[in-house]
């Protein structure tokens, strides 16, 4: 029998919050979500857009659909399609040195053998996420549950990375480099952004990321100074760190009341959701397939913000629900305690729906997002469709690193280095890549990833160490703050040097008479 939750303390139950007061404030919240969603597309379609412009803005939007329901189409094509039997022939081919494969081999079969590599990627996470899959619905231990969960939804998320990248890879190659819309999409620069309606939605976008990844590690730091006997009497600091973490998860769109009412209403409602957004998108294609643009998918575009909002906190709720119930098992004393155990709830029934409920959301939310790609307006805050797919594939599995895996310790610390490692990636690739088209949101961009990477690396060290026990919640608090306060100092610093001085650039002729994609990818 075991007898101490360990790292997963944050699956308790709460002993301070009434069953009430957490029901009426999941549907507040809910409510708060559905009117600032209403609020925003009304503002965006009807009143910042004059009457004699709807029109035009109404074919062009059009046309991004048209574009976002092809991509959708070929990247499913791309992801379920794994050419086995091909890749098969094409490497014994390569490998009988008796053949003469440049004579024998068809344009199909060279492309094929270009991305082997993601294709050889892609059947290894097929194997392991099988495996993984029958040990979570045979096996009884918490231990094996947890570590093959983890493999399970890595293997998920390392499966589609592949993919998509295989599917960017064919698809610069068929376009070729010097292909207009290419060249707009992934080559555009500008050096600022305007004052417009759309660019504070997307700033707000950014503020809600950091809290939604910072969440993960404050939360450990919370629990880890607030475990030590000496400051148990301190109940202003507990109190105040507990509102800390609070108000996190809460600007995060992630709330957590812990208690079986709010994770069973939290896990039906992302389960629901993602079943009736998944069941209208195959209704509408289906209907549009047979009766071509018989129903319009215009509107389908207000869903992007909304699914960028809630892309982590959705798959974030069935990753911890499934933890939480792998956890749930006779042989933990603990298990009575855990904010997923109730008369009412069934563990073999919310295991599997939160299996399901990932494997169906990841899939549909990444590549919705992954698809809407456009040419951008003129110093609009926007970003390249390839560099969402990773820095959401990051974000996540730094989320999935501190739901599954062991806490540091000074025998453990395997959380740590990964948390640090996809941190890191995330910084470099921000850096090298430029994920946004203004150069401004990307160098603040990896002024917040370079605070959750302190945050992260103090997780590593105090647990380390046991030194947060000693210090205390407010004092653990302060570490934190005054590390973002020196981040954020040194960045201003690069950018007052960096970003204000006079510009050296030569001005671009921006004549009527010009192009809307040549005037779209020459602002750099």
């Amino acid at each position: 029998m075991n007898d101490t939750i360990g790292y997963a303390s944050y699956q308790k139950q709460s002993e301070s919050t009434n069953e009430t007061i957490s029901i009426v404030l999941f549907f507040s919240i809910l409510a708060i979500l559905l009117i600032s969603f209403v609020l925003y597309f009304w503002y965006t379609e009807r009143h910042s857009i004059p009457v004699d412009q709807r029109g035009d803005q109404a074919v062009g939007q059009q046309q991004e659909i048209y574009l976002l329901v092809d991509n959708i189409i070929q990247q499913l094509k791309t992801t379920f399609r794994v050419p086995i039997w091909t890749l098969a022939v094409v490497l014994w081919h390569r490998l009988d040195r008796h053949r003469t494969t440049p004579d024998t081999t068809t344009h199909h079969d060279q492309r094929v053998y270009n991305t082997r590599f993601y294709h050889l990627a892609s059947l290894g996470c097929l194997v392991s996420f099988t495996v993984s899959l029958a040990i979570l619905l045979g096996s009884s231990s918490s231990v094996v549950l947890q570590s093959a969960l983890f493999v399970f939804v890595l293997s998920i998320n390392l499966y589609l990375m592949a993919r998509q990248r295989c599917y960017y890879t064919e698809r610069r190659k068929l376009f070729g480099n010097h292909d207009a819309h290419i060249t707009a999409v992934y080559d555009t620069r500008f050096d600022d952004w305007d004052s417009m309606w759309s660019n504070w939605v997307q700033v707000t976008i950014l503020v809600i990321e950091f809290l939604q990844l910072m969440t993960f590690p404050l939360r450990d730091l919370i629990t880890l100074s607030n475990s030590d006997s000496l400051h148990q009497s301190s109940q202003t600091s507990t109190n105040t760190s507990e509102w800390v973490a609070f108000v996190m998860n809460a600007g995060g769109l992630m709330p957590d009341m812990r208690t079986p009412t709010w994770y069973t209403y939290s896990l039906w409602t992302a389960f629901s959701g993602t079943c009736l957004s998944v069941s209208v998108a195959v209704v509408i294609h289906a209907i549009n397939w047979k009766y071509p643009y018989r129903i319009s998918t215009r509107w389908v575009r207000w869903f992007i913000p909304v699914a960028t909002l809630l892309y982590i906190p959705i798959l974030t709720t069935f990753v911890s629900s499934a933890a939480c119930q792998s956890l749930n098992t006779p042989f933990n004393d603990f298990s009575q305690n855990l904010r997923c155990h109730s008369a009412s709830i069934s563990r073999p029934v919310y295991f599997s729906i939160s299996l399901l409920g990932y494997l169906i959301a990841y899939f549909m939310m990444t590549v919705f997002l992954t698809s809407y790609e456009r040419i951008p307006n003129k110093n609009e805050i926007a970003y390249k469709s390839m560099s969402v797919a990773f820095i959401k594939n990051m974000g996540l599995l730094l989320a999935i690193v501190f739901l599954l895996v062991e806490s540091t310790t000074n025998v453990n610390r395997m959380r740590a280095i990964l948390s640090i490692t996809i941190l890191l990636a995330m910084i470099c690739y921000n850096i090298k890549i430029r994920p946004c088209y203004v150069d401004k949101i990307n160098f603040f961009r990896t002024a917040s990833f370079t605070c959750i990477l302190w945050t992260s690396t103090l997780v590593a060290i105090l647990s380390d160490t046991n030194a947060a026990q000693s210090l205390g919640p407010l004092t653990v608090m302060y570490i934190i703050m005054g590390g973002w306060v020196f981040i954020l100092l040194c960045f201003i610093v690069i950018y007052f040097i960096y970003y204000l001085q006079p510009s050296t650039q030569p001005t671009i002729d921006t004549s009527p008479h010009e192009s809307t994609t040549t005037k779209s990818y020459q602002y750099y």
